[in-house]
This record gives structure tokens, C-alpha cells and sequence, in this order.
């Protein structure tokens, strides 16, 4: 059970978190909070630069740089950045989900367990990385650190249940070239908009494959664009498409090009760029959690040497991008307890 001053501790880390506007590419005033307070804290703690300004976090005890166990989540936010603000019930803004809710209650676990002896030099770190939201970079990066977990837990809104995993992920821009004209004489030219509209109403009507494990797989067109006025034919149109995916991005890609033969493609002047393409994830977990599938996707395959990957955390995806954004403080204070036990049994576990 955690205390009540433990439970203030964790709060008010999490309020320090919250508040520091650290959206995608601008991570560093919280990579610096973070530096500050695990230091205090008494852990050695390491900067890896990303790119220019953006650096991942690695905190451990003493000298076990290699922890058995490495807690994980990232440091970025999506936009807009939405302020803080709490009630007797919930904490706001932007990030209070997803995920620094997660961040402080791993940081609040470990402290806990520290006081009660249960951890040492060795047994346990944190990985916090930045460019989660867009592009997996910081993740991607910490491959170069030289860590080999047997255990990573990553902390994404899971509303205290454990992942069994979660879907892989397809991104594809479509773009297509037409003829411009004048509106009265269509004769002229080649619409982009009307070859789009036909290939987007196809990829609309297929049976996408399905999983008893992972579940279904879903198609969003997510972004249309194309000409130029209501009265020229559109030279120009582009479409941008996320699938999640329960089988394999092999079974996806060739229903695209079923719709799309490269003759076609060729023809017609399509060109498919792939922005993402990440299978399904299967994660490892614990007796005694409710479980559950996901259907967002997360760090856990950039990351390629953990033995085992858990997926794990307070909060809820459904509010996790949106202007509402929060987290309920009980739940918050109980994930401690939770990823206490966790790390506990995975202790059990590997013996």
C-alpha cells in the first residue's frame, strides 16, 4: 500500500512532469527535469543525444548500468501543449496520460521498493526516450547503448492492465499525378481527385485479414488532398493511410497491390510511398493483472534486446491525444502498487 506521503511524492513528481510543455522535437526541458530529479534521487544518470537539442534518459543504480529489469516510456508529448490543472479527482493536461503517468508512478515504484530493500545495484533502471509519437527515434537510438534487459516494462495508458500486445502498424501516403484544365472542358484533362476517389472506395471494400490473438485489422484514411480550385480538373491528388495491423503487413501490402497493380500504378502515375511498416507485437506478462489487447502501437519493437517486453500503465488511450486529456489520481497511486508487483514477480520469475 502506498503511503500517503509516498502518494504526495508521487503527485507532485507528476504535476513537475505534467507541467513542462515537451511536445515531439522540443523534449528537452523535460529530458532536463528528468536529469535533475533522478540525480537527486541518487541515481547515476547518463544523456544520449538523439539528434541536436533531444536526448533519451538512462538512470540506474550505483554502477548496474545493465538492469535486470528497465522500466520504459517517452518523454514527448503530441501537440497542442494543454496546461495543467487538477481536481479532487483527476489531473489535466497535456501528457497527464500519456504518458508521464506512467513515468511517475515507474520512478515512485522503484523508490518504494528502494526503501524496503527489495532492490540493488543492478536490479533495476529507467530508459525515458523522446520521439515516440512520431517516428520511434529515441528507441530506435537506445539500441546503441548497449543494454540487454531481461525484462522491459513499458508504460503506455493501458487502464491498469496488462498487454498481451498489440497491433503492428502500415502507414502509406498515396499521391497521384493528373492533367490540369479548365472545369468546362473536362475532356482536356485527367483528374487526380476522381482515380483517387476509385482507388480510396476499393481499399474501402476489402475484407482486411483478421486474427484470433490480435483481432481485427482496421484501415483510416486519415489525410486527403488534391487540386487546386472547384473550377480546374485537379492535377494533383494525395491520400495518407494508417492500418493497424492483426496479421502481417505482408497480407495488407498485397491487397493494396491487388487494388493497385504496378501497371496501373505505372499508367496512371501512382506512387506508394511506405512511411511505416511494423508487424504485430506479443508481450510477455504476470499472474494476478486483468489483460487485454491493444490496438495502438508503441515503442516495444524499436527496442531489440530485451529478452522479454511487458506493456503496462495507468490511464486511458481513448483520452490519451484529445483536449480532455487526464488521468484519475487513485488510479494513478495504485499503478505503483501494481508495477511493485510487477518487478516482483519477474524477481520470482528469473531465479
Amino acid at each position: 500500500m502506498t503511503s500517503k506521503e509516498s502518494a504526495q511524492q508521487l503527485l507532485e513528481f507528476h504535476k513537475g512532469l505534467v507541467s513542462i510543455s515537451c511536445i515531439t522535437e522540443n523534449e528537452s526541458p523535460c529530458t532536463q527535469y528528468l536529469h535533475s530529479h533522478l540525480t537527486k534521487l541518487g541515481y547515476t544518470v547518463e544523456l544520449q543525444t538523439v539528434a541536436p537539442g533531444r536526448e533519451n534518459v538512462l538512470a540506474y543504480l550505483g554502477k548496474g548500468r545493465n538492469p535486470r529489469v528497465l522500466f520504459n516510456t517517452h518523454i514527448d508529448v503530441v501537440p497542442p501543449y494543454i496546461e495543467y490543472r487538477e481536481d479532487e479527482e483527476n489531473v489535466y493536461g497535456r501528457g497527464s496520460s500519456d504518458a508521464k503517468g506512467c513515468m511517475a508512478a515507474q520512478v515512485q515504484a522503484v523508490e518504494e521498493l528502494r526503501k524496503e530493500g527489495k532492490v540493488k545495484d543492478g536490479d533495476i533502471g529507467f530508459l525515458f526516450v523522446v520521439g515516440e509519437e512520431v517516428d520511434h527515434i529515441g528507441m530506435i537510438k537506445a539500441n546503441d547503448l548497449g543494454l540487454t534487459p531481461d525484462y522491459l516494462i513499458v508504460g503506455e495508458p493501458t487502464e491498469s492492465r496488462q498487454a498481451l500486445g498489440h497491433k503492428g502498424i502500415l502507414r502509406l501516403n498515396i499521391s497521384i499525378e493528373g492533367k490540369a484544365a479548365h472545369s468546362g472542358y473536362p475532356e482536356l484533362g485527367i483528374s487526380a481527385n476522381d482515380k483517387m476517389i476509385d482507388i480510396l472506395s476499393k481499399l474501402n471494400a476489402l475484407e482486411l485479414p483478421k486474427d484470433d490473438y490480435f483481432g481485427q485489422t482496421t484501415m483510416n484514411i486519415g489525410m486527403m488532398e488534391g487540386g487546386l480550385a472547384a473550377n480546374i480538373v485537379p492535377a494533383f491528388a494525395k491520400a495518407g493511410i494508417s492500418f493497424r495491423i492483426a496479421t502481417s503487413t505482408k497480407d495488407v501490402l498485397d491487397l493494396v497491390e491487388k487494388v493497385i497493380p504496378q501497371e496501373q500504378q505505372l499508367k496512371d502515375k501512382i506512387t506508394i510511398e511506405r512511411l511505416t511498416c511494423w508487424e504485430p507485437v506479443r508481450c510477455h506478462s504476470v499472474p494476478g493483472i486483468e489483460t487485454f489487447v491493444a490496438n495502438y502501437f508503441t515503442d516495444i519493437p524499436s527496442f531489440l534486446t530485451a529478452k522479454h517486453s511487458l506493456l503496462f500503465g495507468p490511464g486511458s488511450i481513448l483520452c490519451a491525444h484529445a483536449p480532455h486529456e487526464y488521468i484519475n489520481k487513485k488510479e494513478l497511486i495504485a499503478a505503483v502498487g501494481t508495477y511493485k508487483d510487477i518487478v516482483l514477480k519477474l524477481f520470482a520469475e528469473s531465479q
